[in-house]
């Protein structure tokens, strides 16, 4: 009965077949996303969905005041320990070894951001080789070919690289894009370490 209950409290379905390993990180991901944006806990994840104050200050029938707990940050610790149990589960002993300090969900996904740099790495190498073997085969890409064909790949969380690259006039080699790339996992790293440490600061306090 306990676990057919815990299995229908749970939004997010069962866990998934890929564990995240050094070198599935894009197959991992599809698996992640879709179940947690369907059941509506993506800020969880990305940092948007901010901690309530632990506590609030509510008038009593006498007129006086009482510091009492926050039912919004209690259900909001609920949510986000949902998500972040998902996560763990997902993770191989290997990676999970580099998140055991992070207690909220939004901490385990910063992880996110290195296996993402290392996976367009190797997305690039996979790319480049296709090229050569069609190259072997009588029929070389051009560059821009090639560029096309990798930007068209790239999720959705690169779009506004993508939209920036598909404005431009003169064509970009590969080394380029890789270049861009790279600078633009990095920016979103940067981006990501305040809010990081504004959700720790308010997970602990």
């Amino acid at each position: 009965m306990a676990s057919s209950s815990s299995s229908s409290s749970t939004p997010l379905g069962p866990p998934v077949l890929e564990k995240l390993m050094g070198e599935n990180y894009l197959l991992w991901k599809a698996q992640i996303i879709p179940a947690i944006r369907g059941a509506q806990l993506m800020g969880y994840l990305d940092g948007s969905k901010k901690a309530p104050a632990k506590t609030i200050e509510v008038e009593k029938a006498d007129k006086t005041k009482e510091i009492v707990v926050n039912s919004a940050y209690t259900q909001w610790v609920a949510q986000d320990q949902t998500v972040l149990r998902y996560l763990l589960n997902s993770l191989s002993k290997e990676v999970l070894q580099h998140v055991l300090s992070k207690t909220t969900a939004f901490g385990v996904w910063t992880i996110e951001t290195m296996f993402s740099s290392q996976s367009i790495a190797a997305y690039f190498s996979k790319m480049h080789a296709l090229g050569d073997e069609l190259a072997a085969a009588g029929k070389p890409l051009e560059d821009e070919e090639l560029v096309s064909f990798i930007i068209a790949g790239l999720d959705a969380d690169y779009n506004p690289l993508v939209s920036s690259i598909m404005t431009r006039t003169e064509p970009m080699s590969l080394s380029d894009l890789y270049a861009q790339i790279m600078c633009y996992d990095m920016r979103l790293e940067i981006c990501l370490a305040p809010a990081m440490a504004t959700n720790s600061n308010l997970w602990l306090m």
